[in-house]
């Protein structure tokens, strides 16, 4: 009785407030009688029996809810679908899109890219190739020798990462598989025309050679775009094409230039992106790629040279070429409206090969036609013995193309050590005092300590050799270069801090080599951001007790000893 009192008692106070609250769903019960309230609050633990909007607990029915999720999650299902299709491709039947202007297909059911060949009339799928960046680290250099002091007939191009270039330009490439980079060598050669030929010296004031400084600033600019363009995966054949229509894009551009230059330029270009080497090739310019035969590291290199057209007959013997860029006097039409025959006596179209790399491959090599003398034996000989230096190999093959003929032009090598992440490094080791630094991590010290053996040439910042009475320094680059040369070859032949020593203090142009004794060439402690870009990453790149390569720098060209 005491309970149904209490019970009594909440009734009468629900219901005096029950005018005050709108009559529906639970709150509806307070208005009733205690007799029906009980009834009702028996009904309302059955679910079913609920009716009307709900209650002010759950907001809305449950089937509304229902109805907004199956709506809300076919707008995602739509809005997924369609972010999925790549740029560029319309819609096709059955699943299928074209991008029309690069003549790829995408299906959404498998999210892959194709090529419709015609004759079978398959679809044959476009693989996507794997980067291999952290696999495969890079080393390129490259050396010339020019002829006539006033103008640089061959040129070279290094772009170690053309996705870092082609982000600068607003061009991204980040689709293609990396590393991504360029190389090229640009061999230019002298004014003819069909009908006579000039001698080089008498005409050269005149008519200054302009083809291979236009091609080396101007043929990746070209290649970028095509590149960019397409966001997909790109198979051998659209880099083959877009290769293709860079050539003739910068041919077309050259000849149409103001001035009318005459002359021209062969030329080697290699495109690596993942694990794949495009060798572009016009003229009789060289590409060697060099691989290992064996366990025992031995090299083997495999020369490539371009195939030229039959139309080369056709020519003047004054060129000896049926492809090259420039040399606007062959860019004629030969054969006449009689014959019904109209072709280009010389032509810009390349001859281009690809390679897939594997680990067997160790180095790629690039040189002007000059080099066709060197044996490839030879050339593995210097490559092996130079494992790592791209520069001191260069050096070393331009002195042995120079050896073995006389050179008529420019001389130009360009070279490319490949490591597939190989814990040793093919350098030389003099004996080197253990200090505080030799404990820090390869590549990342705070701070290096490094000797070194610095000759100036006639182009550096400040060609003055202060240790040895502001002497004027008038030699060339080249000559500076062979003097470092010998000396890493006498490094190498008797390793040792007192060889370094000697050669230091007699070849240096450092005020560093004034240093007494075994110190002399000490740059002392070396922070990031001190010295020259490419002097810092030379010096902290190497480990302790190892010779650098030749390294350029504003200043002249160093060799590097890093000891601590």
């Amino acid at each position: 009785s005491a309970r149904l009192e209490v019970v009594m008692s909440c009734c009468r106070t629900i219901g005096a407030h029950a005018a005050m609250v709108p009559l529906d769903g639970h709150a509806a019960v307070a208005a009733m009688p205690v007799g029906s309230t009980v009834a009702a609050l028996g009904a309302n633990r059955n679910p079913a029996s609920r009716t009307g909007s709900g209650t002010r607990f759950s907001g809305a029915p449950l089937w509304r809810f229902t109805l907004r999720r199956d709506e809300q999650r076919r707008l995602l299902e739509d809005e997924i679908q369609h972010a999925i299709v790549p740029e560029g491709f319309d819609p096709q039947p059955d699943g299928w899109h074209v991008n029309s202007k690069h003549g790829v297909f995408w299906r959404s059911s498998t999210r892959n890219y194709y090529r419709y060949n015609e004759s079978t009339k398959t679809y044959t799928e476009i693989p996507l190739e794997t980067s291999v960046e952290k696999e495969l680290r890079i080393a390129a250099d490259a050396s010339c020798v020019h002829r006539h002091e006033k103008f640089k007939e061959d040129r070279h191009v290094i772009v170690r990462d053309l996705a870092k270039a082609a982000q600068a330009l607003k061009m991204p490439i980040d689709h293609l598989a990396k590393p991504i980079a360029l190389f090229a060598v640009y061999d230019g050669h002298r004014p003819v025309d069909n009908h006579s030929c000039y001698k080089w010296d008498d005409i050269l004031d005149h008519v200054p050679p302009t083809c291979a400084e236009f091609c080396a600033r101007n043929f990746h600019l070209k290649l970028l775009p095509r590149l960019s363009d397409f966001k997909g995966p790109w198979d051998d054949s659209a880099i083959s094409a877009a290769l293709h229509e860079s050539f003739h894009e910068v041919d077309s551009d050259f000849l149409a230039r103001p001035g009318g230059a005459v002359d021209g330029c062969s030329a080697v270009i290699a495109l690596l992106t993942g694990t794949r080497l495009f060798i572009a090739n016009i003229g009789d310019a060289i590409a060697f790629v060099g691989e290992e035969t064996d366990s025992t590291g031995t090299l083997r290199v495999a020369r490539q040279t371009v195939k030229h057209a039959a139309v080369a007959a056709q020519v003047d013997e004054a060129l000896h070429v049926s492809r090259a860029f420039g040399d606007r006097n062959f860019k004629a039409v030969v054969g006449g409206t009689d014959e019904g025959v109209s072709r280009l006596s010389v032509i810009a179209t390349p001859d281009i090969s690809r390679t897939v790399l594997t680990t067997k491959h160790r180095v790629l090599l690039l040189t002007c036609s000059d080099f066709g003398t060197v044996s490839d034996e030879k050339v593995a000989e210097v490559l092996s013995r130079r494992r790592g230096r791209p520069r001191l190999a260069c050096g070393a093959l331009l002195q042995e193309a120079q050896r073995r003929q006389v050179v008529r032009g420019s001389l130009a090598a360009l070279c490319v050590f490949l490591d597939w992440n190989a814990e040793e490094e093919h350098v030389i080791e003099p004996a080197a005092k253990k200090t505080r630094g030799e404990s820090a991590a390869h590549g990342k010290a705070s701070q290096v300590r490094c000797r070194q053996i610095l000759v100036k040439h006639k182009d550096c910042k400040e060609p003055v050799d202060k240790v040895r009475g502001n002497r004027l320094v008038t030699r060339s680059l080249a000559e500076a270069e062979r003097i470092l040369l010998e000396t890493l070859e006498a490094i190498e032949t008797s390793p040792g801090s007192s060889i370094f020593t000697q050669r230091c203090k007699a070849v240096s142009e450092c005020s560093s080599r004034l240093k007494g004794g075994e110190m002399a060439g000490d740059l002392g402690w070396m922070t990031r951001g001190q010295y020259h870009p490419a002097l810092e990453a030379a010096a902290f790149s190497l480990p302790v007790g190892h010779v650098s390569d030749i390294v350029e720098s504003d200043e002249g060209v160093h060799v590097l000893w890093r000891i601590a």
